[in-house]
């Protein structure tokens, strides 16, 4: 078991490092305004969504299961600095459930952190 939890951690790192190589920009944005992701598929979205779901039950031993995002807004402050709001679904005991996750990113420093990630009703 332990080693499944490696491997999908090296998994997460592996293709955000590369997404976040590949430019992970999405759409021209001006300071302090939140546009909408495009192609919502992508799979830098979707690691983002699931790094989301995953530092959240680390901070409060939950035991959600990602399962998609449904859609989600960026914001760039400072060229360097971005900020992801995503609409997602998580498994909670069997029961999809919508959350909304709020994550910062400076691709300086290949940094990122949850910031917010609360229950959509």
């Amino acid at each position: 078991m332990k080693s499944k939890k490696c491997l999908y951690l090296l998994t997460l790192l592996i293709l955000s490092l590369y997404a976040t190589a590949m430019g992970g920009r999405h759409g021209v944005l001006d300071e302090g305004q939140w546009q909408p992701i495009k192609n919502i598929t992508d799979p830098y979205i979707k690691t983002l969504g699931e790094v989301s779901v995953y530092d959240y039950n680390n901070w409060t031993s939950s035991h959600l299961w990602f399962v998609k995002v449904l859609n989600g807004e960026t914001s760039g402050h400072y060229y360097d600095d971005f900020y992801y709001r995503l609409a997602l679904e998580a498994k909670d005991s069997g029961v999809i459930k919508k959350y909304q996750a709020i994550v910062l990113e400076r691709r300086y420093e290949y940094y990122r952190n949850l910031t917010s990630f609360t229950p959509l009703h």
